[in-house]
This record gives C-alpha cells, structure tokens and sequence, in this order.
C-alpha cells in the first residue's frame, strides 16, 4: 500500500510512512470503517481511498509534497497558536465541527492530461480551500484523495466554531467557483461538495508537525462524511446538530431525514445555501451588580472622618494600602457616592509602564479637571485651560503659561521654555498648587491619585510638597497603593492611613452569595473558597463567577442554586489561575479583543483599539459583552470613550496568553495607531510611544520618540529618566545598521546625555558615552561633535584627578575655539581649565581664567548656558572668590559672590544660585564664621538633595560638617562630613579627595577624636600628593601639625607645619601661610 501523502511504498504493518511521516491508518478517513489494504474505496461508505492509482496516473493530491504535513501547509500565526495551547489541550473533550470537502472531477481529468497538470490544478483548489479554512481558523488535519478534512474548534478553541466552519465552506464554494471560471476555456471541468457536522472529539497528543490524534465520541466524523456523500457536485449539506447552532445566521434548505450507519434512526439534513442577515450571536445580558460592600466600614469611616476635616478648611492626606484586589477601588467609590455634590472629585491613575512619564497623573488630573479630550488640538486645550482659569483673575497669568507647557502646548510666553529646566519644575509645582488652594476655596476637593506604587518621580515629588501644604485647604488627598511601595510623605498630624485587611469569614461568604445568587451557601464550600481566596474579595468574585460559568451552579425557579457537591468543585488555586481560565472561556472575539487590549493598557480608549481591532462592526457589541461579564468597565469623563480593565491582574495575564510574535505585531500597530490618531500631540505620548515600539521592535521609532521622552524628562529635570530613555534610544540604534545617519543620531544622543550623567554624578558612564560618540565621529568624519567631547574631556579628566590631561585637553580647545572663533567653545575651555588650576593650587592661574570668562561674558550674555548645566558667568564667580579665599582675599572673594548672586537671582537659575551659596559657605566656613556659614549651606544642600544635584551635595556637605562640628553639633558634623566623602567614592570622582577628608578631619578634631582626625588627614594628605593638589597637601600637613602639636610631639609638628608653610609661600596661599607661621610661634 502506499502512503496516502506522497505515493512512497511501505512496508506492511507501518504505522507511518517512512519518506514523510504521514500517519498510514488502515481505516476509512470518513467513516472510520477497517478497510483492506490496496483497495480503491471503502466497502461501508463508498468513499475513494486516498493514494490509489486511477487511469495509470498517481491521485492527484497525494503527489504534492506542500501537502504532505500540517506543518507544511498552517499559516505561522496559526501554528504558533496550536503548539502553544496543545499540551493543555490533550486529552480534553472538545466540542466541534468537522468539514469534510471532496473535489470530483479531478480524476477523470488524469485520464487524458498530463499528471503534472492533474496535480497543478489540484494544488491550486487545496490552496484556496486552505486559505478559506485558515481564515476562519479551522485546521486541515489531512487531505483525502481528492479533498480533505477540516476542524473548527480543536486544536484552536472557538466557541462559534460552527458559524465558523459554515463561512469557510460558503469561501470556498465561492473560491472554487471563480477557479472553476478560470480554467473552464481549458475545457476543465469540477466541483466541490461539502458535509459538516457538530459533535464531541477527544483530542490527542499534537506532534511537532501539528498532526493531531483524535478520537471522535460517537459518530462525529462518520456522520459529517455521509453529509458529504450527500451533497450533490457544487452543494454543502449539514447535519441538524450543525444547523441548531448556526439556523440564526445562514439560510438553509431541509432536505429530509437520511440513513446515517451507527445510528438508529435517521439525521435531519439540511442544504446551506448562504449566509443569513446580520443578527446578534447573544442577547443583552443584565448587568450584574456589585457584590456587597463589606468589610470595609471602618475604612470608609476613617475617609469620611478625614473628609469632614477637610471640608472645614483643614487640609488632609489619606493614604491607602493592600494588595492587589483588597478593594481600594471599591473603598473610593463607595467614598464618591457618599460625597455626591458636596466636593470635587479630580482622579487621576498610575501605570505600570508610567514610572518614566514625568506628571502622568497629574496631567490626567488637569485634564479632567479642565475638561480636556485627548483628541482635542492645541488651540482648544489652550481655550480650556484659560476658561478654567477665568475665576483667578489676575492671578489666572501667573498659573496658565506652567500648566500649558505641562500639557505639551504653546505656553504663551518665551520665556518659560528657555527657563531652567530645574526652576520650570519648580514652577510648574507651584502652579498646580495655587490652582489647588484657589479652587478649594470656591468648594471643597478631593484630589485621588490610584496605584502610586507606579508613580513617576516628578508626580511623587509633587504629592510630597502637596502633602506639606495640606494645611489651610479644604483639600483631601487621597493616595493608594500597594504595600511593596515606599511612600515618602513622612507623618503628620493631619496624614491618616488605612490598611486593607482580608475580609473574614462571615464578610467572604456574603460576597459569594452575592455573585452566586445562592441565598444558602453549604459551609464546606464557604470554608473552601474562603481558604483559596485568603480573603481578597476580587478573588472571592472571580471564584464565584467561575462557579457559575462551569455550571457548579445554575438557575432554577428564578434563583441560582448549588448542583454539584462541594467536595467536587474545583476552585483556582491562584487569581492567575481564575483569570485565565475565565478568558479560555470567553467567545474567540471577546478573549481576542481583550488581549488587543491588553498589549495598549490598563485603560484604553475605543478609538485606539478600533484601529487595531480587526472585529470592525462587531468590536463595541464584544465591549459590551466584556462589560456584562464585569472583565472591563467604561471609564466616566469628557470625549472619547474609554475602558479600563476592572482589575490590573486580568491584563497582566492577557497580556501574557499572548506570544511573542503577537505581542511584537500588537505593540507596533499600537504605536503606528497613536502616531496616527494624535499625530498632532506626539510630545506627550513620546513615553507610551517608546513602551510601545521598544515591544514592537520597530527600532526607528523607537530612536525617535525615546530621544523627544529624553528631551522632555530633562526638560523636567528628572535626569533619571532621561538617563533611561537615552540609553533605550541607543539600545535601538544598536539594532539597526549603521550609516552616517544612525551614526550621526548616535553621537547626538551621547552628547545629550552629558548634562544629566553630569548631575547624577555617574562620571564612567558619561566617559564610555563620550569615547563612544568619538569613535562614531572618526568612523563618518564627523569633526561638529569634537568641541562637545574635548570639552567634556577636560571636565572629566579634572574630576578623575588627572589635572595636566586636564589641562592637555582644555588648551586643545582654546586653539579650536580659536579657530573657529567659537564663544561657547572658548568660555566652557577657560570654565574647566579654572577647575583643573584650582584643583592644582595653582590659584592665581585659576582666578586668571575665571577672570577671563567673567570678561566674556559680562553683560547680556551672563545669562547663556552653553549646554552646561549652570551658568557659566556665575560658575566662574564662585570659583574667583576660591581662588581669592585661598589667596587670601576674602572681600574680593566676597565681591565674586555677589556679583554671580545678582545674575544668577535675575534669571531665577536654581542651579547656579545654589552653587554659589555653596561657594559662599565654603567662603565662611574658611574664614571662621560657622554659625553663618551653616545658616547657608543647610538650605543648599537641601536644594542638592531634593534635586539630585550630587555634585554640589558633596561639595556642600564637607564645609557643612565641619561648620556643625565647630559649633559643637560634632555627631551631626561627621556624619555630614562622611556623607560627602562616601558620595565623592562612589561618583568615582578623585578631585578634591583630599579636601573632602580635610572636612572630615576637622571635625573629628573639634569633637576631639585626635586618632580618627589623623587618619582622615593622611588619608587626604595620600590622595594630595597622589593627584598634584598642592593647595590640599598644604591643608592637610597643617592639621597633621597640629593634631601632633596637641599630643605634644613637636618634633612632628613642627615638621608638618614647616612642609605646610613652604607650600604655602610657594603657592601664596596666606591664609595657610598666617597659620602655620602663629601655629610655628606657638611651638617655641
């Protein structure tokens, strides 16, 4: 006998064949009949037997090898689907519908054309059949002499998968018609008949090349072949099984009872004709209602409590925590229904994906509070805003230009754009809050800010300063989150939290009842679900709609009641387990369409999901069925209609039924549909646009919406951020191929980094990022880039203590600059190469090179940045009062500071203003003034702290430790000072080391700790001489003398103080030089 795929001989008693690997089964593949080996059709059925030469020409479907496994001839995104699901699958009854479709005429065609035409036409109707089937996602297990057999339902599980096998036989009749046309001037003739019937199938085991072992339960497939057999040539018969499910939607033609072998009586045939007018699949189903709300009482009361508080004029801050589906929602919306009209309710939600989206929830808040649509331009968010501002006044000017920018539209004003990037934020806060105490006194606010634990950083740094503010507003703050997340609000007097606790026993048995509808719950079964579900009420509902959807219950007599036993009900050991086995249970378009939505997010819009639907028509009635099984619900608000999964858990395992492919393929249309319908607004959905095109893998885009997501994080401020979105961009570029553009793009966005790794104190980063964008220019002769990077060289060397590398590189740039006659190039040369002489002790060479900036830049130009993250006229005012300080010039000092103070106040430059009080607290501390030196550098470091400014942290908190040690304040001293020297350590920053432990020193010696302050002056006096910092090994001989001198050893002091004095008269540091010759006398 030969194999029914590829006509290869076997040996006798072969289960497969041994050429291709077709399954060889010595039954009739209709009716399941034993049948005998060689012969040409079965003795039940009258069915031709594949593989069987006829008229001397071998069958023709048996010849192509195209044909000869599943694997061979399923679409991609179908056997992805089918591998995935089929070890779940295996053993598992499965309800579906068979096809079988045989072509007649092909044989009497082998009689007189060539086999290689026979089988060329033959290949071309199994193509097209095939294409029909896959389309409605049916499986062609095998192919039978002259056709084939198809199943809808198994291996990939559809629950209208009879209204699906009736479109693919009605596509295919209509394929083999226009076929049929095509060849009819060759004289060629055939047809096509069709038979379908529904039933039960067990599936088997589904090897590699997606064969699939079935075994059908009664007479499933005999039944379907003898509805073939009575299908006339061009017709589809159906058994009645077949015709119940799909009677609404096709018209159909009896044709009477028939024989069926196996059966006793006879099976109702009917004849399809068509497809039926468009009627809905099911009917509106009633809403289920909210389970009751238990267990939460004294919660509500604690917000009602805080409300009445608020609603007096004295502010509150409420902040709610529990696991995932422990009802924090549920606890807020029983709030809102509360308060009604009494107050404003803003909300605004978190995302998983929004930690890097600087003011996601307070954008939201903004916008709902104005009334903003997301489709909505430019020009009518800018009327909104300001309409919504009206009732300010006057005050309506100082607010709308921060809230505008926030929103991604013209803020009105020039200014606010060019502003500093620290000063805008801050501004941008200050803004949000007038607007918050202004509209609390016209009616009392709740402010709701839901899942915090993926807050951005912008928006929790908001909620703090809010928080602090609280007082004095009829505001109430509301916050919720889940227990991993570290809140930083701190305590006060007006903050109140609630932890959500499991409901107990008693509470879990009235939410089953509820979603039941059992108004007596047996106690083995309530003891049951209450242990799965620990008390989580999401938990409890989605147990109990899965007993209802498993038919553990049913209605009877109006109600619902129990059916099964409790012992024999199986409920999910995790929510995992209830979610995604209630998605296998939805209708193919509902699992479909929430997975679509599941890849776009927690909510998403319906515009958005149409362009990626490919339900059409059908996407808002499939919404709508996701809301009456309470998977989704509409989100209320202005424009568009949106929904939002009911809980964050139900998307998480959407999402991750998903293959990858599929997700890659979802993500990109995702972000090419947001592209397309805000493709007026792109800046503010940068961020989601590179979440979504990163999983895409769509690599150009993902370049360009993570460079504007950079460039917008650092326009805020949020150098994190930044930092992250530049390295995604770069990441992409590494995937793409290199050419002179990618190359160009590449270098652009090291070079942009620079600032915000600067800030961060992440100095090896910025280098690898530096020579990487040097490497890039050599390789495509780009020499623009060279300024940026010999300039960043001359900075990084002098942090990393290498001052004539330093040095090396910044007079290289002077002879660029002067080449060029580049300013920028020029002033940021002179800025750096005053660090490196400073760093040196070369002070007067120092304060020659601020001078010289100074002087470039005196007048209008004081107030430009040259891509530095300060201004350079005021950076180089601090560091001529260092140099004057050192040189012995504290009024000239002191006059630098004022002059960088005055430019750096009338361009509100936060940065350059804390510099210089860093510098002027250095300037105190020097000379002897702790208490004043304190009063300046506390406020500094704060600013450095909440600004992540690290470098200037450090800078401040060494003069600052010493200052609170020489007040006697010495353990709040050393730490500070310790705290300056562990942050300089792990900036992996070398430069001024040895002033750093200088710090750390003295305070040990004012609190008297001689051994501990000895060690931290050598430790300072190693680094010193390690890195040619002459000023610093001055320094720190100095304190070694006297911390000898006051354990009496003179000889070492005197010493110490000697070496100190002679690098003093060297580098005319009088300062040092008065001390060491008093400390000199002293000795005798």
């Amino acid at each position: 006998m030969r194999c029914p795929a590829c006509q290869a001989e076997h040996r006798p008693g072969a289960r497969f064949c041994e050429e291709c690997g077709a399954r060889l089964d010595a039954a009739c593949p209709r009716c399941g009949a034993p049948v005998t080996a060689g012969k040409k059709f079965c003795g039940e059925c009258g069915a031709a037997l594949a593989g069987q030469e006829r008229g001397g020409a071998p069958a023709p479907a048996a010849a192509a090898e195209r044909f000869a496994t599943p694997q061979r001839y399923t679409p991609a995104h179908l056997a992805e689907r089918i591998l995935k699901g089929r070890a779940a699958l295996s053993g598992e009854r499965k309800q579906v519908t068979v096809l079988f479709a045989d072509v007649s005429g092909f044989t009497s065609l082998s009689e007189r054309l060539d086999p290689e035409d026979v089988h060329a036409l033959i290949n071309r109707a199994f193509e097209l059949m095939l294409a029909e089937i896959h389309r409605y996602e049916g499986t062609v297990n095998q192919f039978l002499g002259d056709g084939l057999m198809a199943l809808f339902g198994a291996p990939i599980a559809h629950e209208d998968h009879a209204q699906r096998a009736a479109h693919a036989a009605l596509a295919m009749q209509r394929a083999l018609a226009a076929y049929r046309a095509e060849v009819a001037p060759r004289g060629i003739a055939f047809r096509v008949r069709m038979g379908l019937n529904t039933g039960l199938v067990v599936v088997g085991a589904i090897g590699d090349n997606l064969r699939m072992d079935y075994t059908a339960v009664g007479d499933t497939t005999n039944t379907a072949a003898r509805m073939q057999q009575l299908a006339e040539p061009g017709r589809i018969v159906v058994a009645d099984a077949t015709q119940r499910l799909v009677a609404p939607y096709f018209e159909l033609r009896a044709l009477g009872a028939v024989p069926v072998k196996g059966k006793s009586q006879p099976v109702a045939a009917w004849e399809l004709t068509g497809a039926g007018p468009a009627v809905s699949r099911l009917a509106a189903r009633a809403a289920h209602g909210l389970s009751p709300f238990v267990g939460r009482d004294d919660a509500l009361a604690t917000l009602e409590r805080a409300w009445t508080q608020a609603r007096a004029g004295r502010g509150q801050a409420a902040f709610v925590v529990g696991e995932a589906g422990m009802g924090k929602s549920r606890l807020l919306l029983e709030l809102r229904e509360r308060l009604g009209d009494a107050a404003t309710w803003i909300e605004g939600d978190c995302i998983s994906f929004g930690r890097s989206i600087p003011f996601l929830p307070i954008v939201a808040m903004l916008k709902q509070n104005f009334g903003i649509e997301d489709p909505d331009g430019e020009p009518r968010i800018i009327e909104r805003v300001r309409r919504g501002l009206a009732f300010l006044g006057e005050d309506a000017a100082q607010v709308e230009p921060w809230l505008r920018y926030l929103m991604a539209v013209d803020p009105g004003h020039p200014g606010v754009a060019a502003l500093d990037p620290v000063e805008r934020r801050a501004r941008i806060v200050t803004a949000i809050q007038r607007l918050t105490a202004a509209g609390s006194r016209r009616r009392p606010v709740v402010l709701v800010v839901e899942d915090a634990h993926w807050i951005d950083s912008a928006s929790e740094d908001f909620l703090t300063s809010l928080a602090e503010s609280l007082p004095g507003m009829a505001v109430l703050l509301i916050v919720t989150y889940r227990p991993l997340y570290q809140q930083p609000f701190g305590d006060r007097t007006y903050y109140w939290r609630i932890a959500l606790q499991p409901v107990d026993e008693e509470d879990a048995v009235r939410i089953v009842r509820a979603t039941l509808g059992v108004a007596d719950l047996p106690r083995e079964l309530a003891v049951t679900i209450a242990a799965k579900a620990e008390g989580n009420p999401f938990f409890l509902e989605e147990i109990g709609r899965t007993l209802v959807e498993t038919g553990a219950v049913r209605a009877e007599n109006g109600r619902r009641v129990l059916v099964e036993a409790a012992a024999t009900i199986r409920v999910p050991d995790t929510v995992q387990d209830v979610i995604a086995a209630r998605l296998d249970r939805l209708a193919e378009p509902q699992k479909r369409t929430v997975q679509t939505a599941a890849v776009i997010g927690r909510e998403f819009a319906l515009g958005l999901l149409r362009r990626v639907s490919d339900l059409h028509d059908q996407l808002e009635r499939t919404l709508a069925e996701l809301k009456g099984v309470e998977l989704i619900y509409e989100k209320t608000g202005f424009g568009e209609l949106e929904y939002v999964f009911k809980h964050a858990l139900t998307q998480d395992v959407a999402y991750a039924s998903l293959l990858q492919a599929e997700r890659r393929r979802l993500h990109a249309l995702i972000g090419a549909a947001i592209e397309d319908v805000y493709a007026g607004r792109l800046e503010e959905r940068a961020e989601e646009l590179v979440y979504h095109f990163t999983r895409g893998e769509v690599w150009d885009k993902v370049v360009r919406y993570a460079r504007a997501a950079a460039e917008r994080a650092a326009g805020l401020f949020v150098d994190a951020r930044a930092i992250e979105f530049s390295e995604q961009a770069l990441e992409a570029l590494r995937r793409l191929p290199e050419t002179r553009e990618t190359a160009r793009a590449g270098i652009d966005i090291r070079l942009g980094m620079r600032p915000p790794l600067w800030r961060a104190g992440k100095l090896e980063p910025l280098f690898e990022r530096m020579k990487e964008a040097e490497a890039l220019a050599a390789r495509h002769g780009e020499t623009a880039p060279l300024d940026t990077i010999f300039s960043f060289l001359i900075q990084y060397h002098w942090a990393k203590g290498e001052q004539e590398r330093a040095l090396e590189y910044g007079r290289r740039c002077l002879e660029m600059a002067d080449a060029k006659d580049d300013l920028g190039l020029r002033v940021t040369a002179h800025f750096y190469m005053c660090h490196a002489y400073q760093a040196l002790g070369q002070f007067a060479e120092g304060l020659r090179h601020a001078q010289t900036v100074i002087d470039l830049l005196d007048g209008p130009r004081a107030t430009e940045r040259f891509g530095l993250s300060g201004l350079p006229y005021c950076g180089a005012c601090g560091l001529a009062a260092w140099n004057l300080t050192e040189l012995g010039d504290p009024e000239g000092a002191l006059d630098f500071i004022r002059r960088g103070e005055r430019v750096a106040d009338a361009a509100n430059h936060l940065y350059s203003q804390t510099v210089l009080a860093v510098e002027r607290g250095h300037l105190l501390t020097h000379h002897g003034t702790p208490a004043e030196a304190i009063a300046v550098l506390e406020p500094a470091a704060r600013i450095c702290r909440e600004k992540n400014f690290i470098g200037w942290l450090m800078r401040a908190l060494a003069p600052l430790g010493r200052a609170y040690a020489e007040i006697g304040r010495h353990d709040d001293g050393i730490a500070a000072a310790k705290e300056a020297v562990v942050l300089q350590e792990g900036a992996g920053a070398f430069v001024n080391r040895a002033g750093f432990h200088l710090s750390l020193a003295h305070a040990y010696l004012a609190a008297g700790r001689l051994e501990d302050a000895e060690a931290s002056a050598r430790t300072g006096l190693g680094f010193a001489e390690r890195h040619g910092e002459r000023g610093w090994e001055g320094w720190n001989r100095y304190v070694l003398g006297d911390i000898a001198q006051r354990r009496g050893d003179r000889a070492a002091a005197a010493q110490y103080l000697d070496e100190a004095q002679e690098i003093a008269e060297e580098l005319a540091m009088r300062p040092l030089l008065e001390r060491c010759r008093a400390a000199l006398r002293s000795l005798g």
